[in-house]
């Protein structure tokens, strides 16, 4: 039994592991829906594994920490706050400032960068101070898709 706990923690810490299991769509759920503890510890399970991850797994983490900045950007902002100061910029791409450029804008369509945008922009407005820079930002990247959209349609 006790075997069996060491091999789990140990794969639950292994990016590889991860990557490959349930306890990779355990986790991306926690990171999506906000759990705290999760949003706790974020900082450092990006720092254990965050350059690891191959590129389909980091969008997997980038988006889900967008849906959670969605539900909790206070919490969100101060997780990735702390990834942002990290060298390594593998492990970078899930701070604050690629963050705060909509995830969604590497996989999503218009209308869902839209609608991500909709949703954000007024969770970012109530959370106030600790919020703006990233809705300063933001707003900035949607101004640019929108301009992007518009001249690819003519």
């Amino acid at each position: 039994m006790i075997l069996r706990a060491v091999i789990l923690i140990t794969c639950a810490l292994s990016a590889s592991c991860m990557a490959n299991s349930e306890v990779w769509n355990a986790y991306i759920r926690k990171v999506s829906n906000a759990d705290r503890f999760t949003l706790r510890e974020l900082p450092t399970r990006v720092k254990s594994i965050g350059d690891q991850l191959d590129d389909e797994h980091a969008l997997q983490l980038a988006n889900a920490i967008g849906h959670a900045l969605l539900k909790d950007p206070v919490n969100v902002l101060k997780a990735t706050d702390v990834i942002e100061t990290y060298p390594d910029e593998l492990q970078q791409r899930f701070g604050t400032s690629l963050i705060c450029a909509i995830p969604l804008q590497a996989e999503g369509t218009p209308a869902q960068i839209e609608r991500y945008f909709s949703q954000a922009e007024p969770v970012l407005i109530k959370a106030g101070a600790t919020a703006a820079a990233c809705l300063e930002d933001m707003r900035a990247i949607m101004d640019e898709f929108r301009q992007e959209v518009a001249s690819s349609k003519r």
